[in-house]
């Protein structure tokens, strides 16, 4: 066998452009006050978009709010490791004496947080007024 054979049966690159598929989780911040951060997520998060959604938590928390909305309503589908990342990053906010409030006004995160017991672990609204109403209690702004 000739080093041409060799060459014929080689395994050719991957083209990574094929297999890669466009982002299905989509996000967006807001600061409407210094000790407030909202993130809007939008999509399906899984296993292989959870890695990014952990990420964009960190970087809402290393920016120091004292409450972080998390509006999840226009999330698609919820899979065990989105669950994790919400579960680290309550766990996050507790130690940092932060709040991190959900809004869960969609069947699939309602249902992913419920069947594995971990609703408790949360606090959830339906809106965006909701999650910011008990905040606002005793809240004194300074000019």
């Amino acid at each position: 066998m000739s080093r041409n054979d060799d060459d014929r049966f080689a395994t050719p690159p991957l083209d990574r452009s094929v297999l890669e598929v466009p982002d299905v989780l989509r996000f967006s911040v807001c600061c409407p006050r210094r000790d407030i951060a909202m993130m809007l997520v939008d999509g399906e998060i899984d296993l292989r978009t959870a890695p990014s959604f952990r990420d964009q938590l960190c970087r809402l928390f290393g920016a120091g709010p004292v409450l972080v909305v998390l509006d999840l309503s226009p999330v698609t589908f919820m899979a065990a490791a989105g669950l994790r990342v919400l579960v680290d990053a309550q766990t996050q906010a507790e130690k940092a004496r932060r709040r991190m409030v959900l809004i869960t006004a969609v069947r699939c995160v309602d249902r992913a947080l419920e069947v594995t017991g971990l609703a408790p672990s949360f606090r959830r609204v339906r809106s965006l007024d909701a999650a910011l109403a008990d905040h606002a209690v005793g809240y004194e702004e300074t000019a």
